[in-house]
């Protein structure tokens, strides 16, 4: 089919309407089409990739689709989980300026002294120092409440993933959010094991995958699957698994 006819037919704007688009996880596998030696370069070179200078942390596949959702999802709050040095979180702010799109942006970090100069005069996100472990401290259940859906959450912190997911379900997420798990995709913590500094967060990474599945499948009828942004390049085309997730 030529792009001609795709366009005059309007299936670039039909795709997300599809019966099947959403999956519960428990009908997916941990694995993905695109073979184990292209990981190596698409996700060691990522840290090769910039934005305005700063060092941005997404994954290729991702670069393409966090634009289209955003675009889709018109969110009200965007919220970080892991801002390293603000890239993403300004990466994102753009986005969304650019889109016409009304959003208020949090990024958390344990440790806000890595943030790019330029992130930290960026007006547009409210970056937060606090601990994975005491999300409850950092975002408060009577702030979360006064935040407009729909929200989009992007877990990358890699630490206390349960607890995270848990403390958010309780405390905001409602139908027509969405959250994202980043860094599910199992070669990339194998790739990785012999040179990341942290060990913990190492050791809680490469189990983000399982603990993922652990906790949904409290909430499998609550939370599922987006297989037109997880599959768009390849089932589980993504160094996030299974884990672009809505709440329905």
């Amino acid at each position: 089919m030529s792009y001609q006819t795709i366009i005059q037919q309007g299936q670039h704007k039909q795709a997300p309407l599809r019966a099947d688009r959403f999956a519960k996880m428990t009908d997916r596998l941990d694995q993905c089409d695109l073979p184990n030696e292209a990981w190596k370069p698409l996700l060691g070179n990522g840290y090769l990739q910039t934005w305005k200078g700063i060092l941005l942390n997404k994954g290729v596949t991702e670069i393409a689709t966090y634009p289209m959702l955003l675009h889709e999802l018109q969110p009200k709050t965007v919220i970080e989980i892991g801002a390293l040095n603000g890239g993403g979180a300004i990466w994102l702010a753009d986005h969304l300026e650019l889109f016409g799109i009304d959003s208020a942006v949090y990024s958390i970090d344990i440790d806000l002294s890595l943030l790019d100069p330029q992130a930290k005069v960026d007006k547009r996100v409210q970056f937060l120092q606090g601990d994975c472990n005491k999300i409850s401290a950092a975002f408060p259940p009577d702030m979360l409440s006064g935040l407009l859906h729909p929200w989009l959450i992007i877990e990358d912190a890699h630490i206390n993933l349960t607890g995270v997911l848990d403390y958010f379900h309780h405390n905001g997420l409602t139908p027509g959010d969405y959250l994202i798990v980043e860094d599910t995709n199992k070669i990339h913590w194998q790739l990785w094991q012999d040179e990341w500094d942290d060990r913990e967060e190492m050791e809680q990474g490469s189990r983000k995958m399982d603990d993922l599945r652990h906790w949904i499948s409290q909430y499998e009828n609550d939370y599922l699957v987006d297989t037109y942004y997880q599959d768009m390049y390849g089932y589980n085309g993504s160094k996030n698994w299974n884990s672009i997730l809505k709440r329905v």
